[in-house]
């Protein structure tokens, strides 16, 4: 069960019969659970993608946070509809499917020297760390023959490099709805400085409102790739742009509003410059998706994402800041397992 903000009213209800269940707020790539509770939002979410995504274990997001549109993306709408899919899953494991997870690698070299694990350490307590395949008995043709077998050294020198492996795999930065950059972060950025119960009713409209006044539209480069190939329709002034693996976020903002959560592809919304009031105008039919086909808006579906900015950006997703930009985008199929409705 993972999730600073549960409440034990809400906990109590999911700790039925034959189950064990054990509270923490951080998953080990090393733990293997049958499945993960996660009370909280989006961003509670999103900090744990990684390790979830590395076992492919089966998980609940029970809606308690401050934003929720990953629950109700995937169909889970309140406490009480978590908990009946809960019940299910522990009576038939029947009831899970798998979704698609968004990427993201920064691309200039600062950000990427910053994300890369640190150097291992060398290890005093394992004598064969440091030699070779050969000396290991293991050369890239195969185990060999020559040689006494080493079976147990083998073992644990394999057991402990796919711990190293699984280790980094869990540091893939995902996200799960939407990631954006432009006049979106920056009311991302304002949105962290409310309180939860402003975030929880309204506050991304609110903190839009805050965060126009100083506004200026960066530059914008965005590159899509679409069959294979890399095309650049994108080179001017822009608000924001969106990327989605999901088609909301923000408290039911429907910028992706076309996004599927299992067909392979983000969907990207560029929008350009436009006033500052007539982005207030539209403001509501983002709720709809009904900005879609409107001439200030651009709408693409693609397997990858380039962002360029002048000046350079900050880019946030599911909520949480991640990095600034130039950054790449693409999709990770099938990458996590939820308990929902199938």
């Amino acid at each position: 069960m993972l999730g600073p903000i549960a409440k034990e009213q809400q906990v109590r209800p999911f700790e039925l019969r034959g189950v064990n269940v054990f509270t923490g707020n951080e998953l080990d790539p090393t733990d293997e659970p049958d499945a993960a509770l996660i009370f909280g939002g989006d961003g509670t979410v999103h900090r744990h993608l990684g390790t979830l995504a590395l076992h492919k274990t089966p998980t609940l997001v029970v809606p308690v946070g401050s934003a929720n549109d990953f629950a109700q993306s995937v169909g889970i709408d309140s406490v009480a509809q978590a908990l009946a899919h809960w019940k299910r899953f522990c009576e038939t494991r029947g009831n899970t499917r798998l979704i698609d997870l968004g990427t993201i690698q920064p691309l200039h070299r600062v950000e990427v020297a910053e994300m890369l694990p640190a150097a291992p350490h060398e290890d005093p307590d394992v004598p064969w760390q440091g030699e070779s395949l050969e000396t290991l008995h293991f050369v890239p043709d195969g185990r060999r023959c020559d040689l006494p077998p080493l079976g147990p050294r083998i073992e644990l020198s394999q057991s402990r490099r796919g711990i190293e492996a699984g280790r980094e795999a869990s540091r893939t930065i995902h996200f799960a709805c939407i990631a954006g950059t432009g006049l979106d972060a920056v009311v991302s950025r304002v949105t962290m400085l409310h309180p939860r119960w402003l975030r929880a009713h309204g506050g991304y409209v609110v903190a839009l409102v805050q965060a126009l006044a100083r506004f200026r539209p960066p530059q914008m480069t965005v590159s899509l790739e679409m069959d294979g190939h890399w095309q650049t329709p994108v080179r001017e002034e822009g608000m924001l742009i969106a990327v989605g693996n999901g088609p909301r976020y923000g408290g039911g903002m429907r910028l992706a509003h076309l996004a599927a959560m299992n067909d392979g592809l983000l969907d990207v919304c560029f929008v350009r410059q436009l006033s500052k009031l007539r982005l207030l105008r539209l403001l509501h039919v983002v709720f709809r998706g009904d900005h879609i086909g409107m001439k200030e808006v651009e709408y693409w579906k693609a397997t990858g994402v380039r962002v360029h900015t002048d000046p350079v950006m900050e880019l946030f997703a599911d909520g949480e800041y991640i990095c600034t930009t130039p950054v790449e985008l693409g999709v990770c199929r099938d990458a996590l397992r939820v308990i929902a409705p199938e």
